[in-house]
């Protein structure tokens, strides 16, 4: 059977999804190793906040066992949340990232006034907030400058 993201193939790992932010290793372990021995629970924190990034990973030691825990667990309802549970592609968690982008630069540096050298990591910095327009604070700037210059 060839692997894809839509349709993994079995094997001892599987990726549990949609978790309530309170969800710990040790509930995973409780409902999980009822359908086998586990080698290990991961919950998926952000590095960041400290807080769960809602999935986890839960290792057992036969794809059978596995096999029966997506089977059953899938769509069960943990810690008020309804959860979705798979085979997991990627096995393990991906190693950590810093946070910040570490590539070049995609703009010239020579750039002014208020955010230089500031860290863009909120959430809301990002324009991920609904009704935000990355043109109103270009709009603002733009008007400002032409008051400035027409005094």
């Amino acid at each position: 059977m060839s692997e894809s993201r839509a349709n993994p193939d079995p094997n001892t790992c599987l990726g549990v999804f949609g978790l309530s932010l309170y969800t710990t290793e040790r509930d995973l372990r409780e409902v999980f190793s009822r359908y086998g021995p586990l080698t290990g629970v991961n919950v998926v924190y952000d590095q960041r906040t400290g807080r769960s990034r809602g999935f986890a990973f839960v290792y057992f030691e036969r794809i059978d066992d596995s096999k029966e825990a997506m089977e059953h667990a899938n769509g069960m309802e943990l810690d008020g949340r309804r959860i979705r549970v798979d085979y997991s592609i990627t096995k393990r968690a991906h190693t950590p990232t810093p946070g910040i982008y570490m590539g070049r630069p995609t703009h010239s540096g020579g750039g002014g006034g208020g955010g230089a050298g500031r860290r863009r990591d909120s959430y809301y910095d990002r324009g991920y907030d609904r009704g935000y327009d990355r043109y109103e604070e270009y709009d603002y700037r733009y008007r400002y400058l032409i008051f400035i210059l027409f005094l």
